[in-house]
């Protein structure tokens, strides 16, 4: 048996878009920054790739860890891409995670000239997890 790399293809993403659901995952988030990029708070460069998700959608993944999902307008042309691409390739994108008020949130594509947009808050439908310590909620539902 013969272990190979795949291959590893680049995605067209132009324009770029902002990852959703990021406000779900900022566990995920903060683990794919090293304490010193956490300690700075601006931007990282980083390289993204597309995984299946479920029910055709596609996930983001930074680091090994799921960080979004590709907006379901943008799924069509990347699926399409992914399946050209052949099952044993990597699709990937340049990305950049970079904080927004209080949230991190992934850039998939190359930065605009005028610099990374706003986020759409009505993308993230999933509300972020309670704070927790080990799996146990900090709060209690009872008061």
């Amino acid at each position: 048996m013969r272990l190979t790399r795949s291959t590893r293809v680049d995605a067209d993403v132009h324009p770029g878009f902002h990852a959703t659901e990021t406000r779900s995952l900022q566990t995920s988030l903060h683990a794919a920054l090293t304490a010193a990029e956490r300690a700075t708070g601006g931007a990282v460069p980083v390289e993204v790739a597309f995984d299946d998700g479920r029910d055709g959608g596609l996930v983001v993944v930074c680091r090994n860890l799921v960080v979004g999902f590709v907006p379901a307008s943008r799924v069509p042309r990347l699926r399409a891409q992914r399946d050209a691409a052949g099952p044993r390739a990597r699709l990937v994108a340049p990305g950049r995670l970079h904080p927004e008020g209080p949230l991190w949130r992934v850039w998939v594509g190359p930065v605009p000239d005028d610099g990374v947009p706003v986020a759409d808050e009505a993308a993230d439908v999933l509300a972020p997890p309670e704070p927790a310590v080990l799996g146990i909620p900090l709060r209690r539902g009872d008061g």
